[in-house]
């Protein structure tokens, strides 16, 4: 990765293919166990937060220290509610009174610098994208199904609204060999594979949950291959 300082907003040049990273909700503790282990890696991760308004201080601690050392956090939202389903009840203005504003306000009281949403439940819209690129310069969406690389949506295109890949154990498409082909195809092609997770665990006991080890073997295929760790908010400023 090429950083380019000639303007005043620093430019990325996504000059290899690598990963984006991204972690869902509010599973401070077990995203603190894997930061301890996967540092070793020098990974980067966005970690999209929801219900930040009842976070005590000891988790706010951690979110400043991921933020130090280099991670993203993200919005995901105040209370973690399907975005359509709520503007179609309430309106848009509602939505953001009730979800954005709040979050964004305890985010900033506690330095941390918010520039990209991830969806809950990746529901969205052209009319929430169009509304909410007023306050992020990066949204992310999601994306199902376990399509050939060429046909995967998973990779960044040079849209602000990216599709990220669950990797859960509890998704159809999911499975490690499979995960490594979009790796393998984000190193040949020089493409940068956007992916989601939510709880990390040694072992899986219920859904919305990854494997620790598999973390660590993506973790590896990119240090390995010589490839990238990328947040959200460096997709907003990769040139052309």
């Amino acid at each position: 990765m090429v950083v380019d300082d000639t303007n005043s907003v620093q430019k990325v040049v996504a000059d290899i293919g690598g990963v984006v990273l991204t972690f869902d909700d509010d599973y401070v503790e077990d995203w603190k166990k894997a930061d301890t282990k996967l540092r070793d890696y020098s990974w980067k991760a966005t970690f999209c937060i929801c219900r930040i308004g009842i976070m005590n201080r000891d988790r706010m601690h951690t979110l400043q220290d991921f933020q130090n050392y280099g991670h993203e956090i993200a919005g995901h939202g105040a209370n973690h509610v399907n975005t359509l389903d709520y503007i179609a009840t309430n309106g848009f203005q509602k939505f953001y009174e009730d979800e954005i504003t709040p979050m964004m306000a305890k985010m900033n009281a506690n330095g941390l610098n918010v520039t990209s949403f991830a969806y809950p439940y990746g529901v969205r819209s052209n009319l929430t994208d169009e509304q909410l690129f007023k306050t992020f310069s990066v949204l992310r969406a999601t994306t199902y199904g376990a399509y050939i690389p060429e046909n995967q949506s998973c990779y960044y295109s040079r849209s602000k609204v990216v599709f990220g890949l669950g990797i859960d154990d509890n998704y159809a498409h999911f499975s490690m060999p499979y995960i490594l082909d979009l790796l393998a195809y984000a190193n040949s092609q020089h493409k940068i594979l956007i992916l989601y997770s939510h709880k990390p665990v040694e072992v899986v006991t219920e859904n919305y949950q990854t494997k620790m080890e598999n973390l660590v073997s993506i973790c590896n295929y990119v240090k390995q291959n010589h490839m990238r760790f990328y947040t959200l908010s460096d997709l907003s400023k990769i040139k052309g």
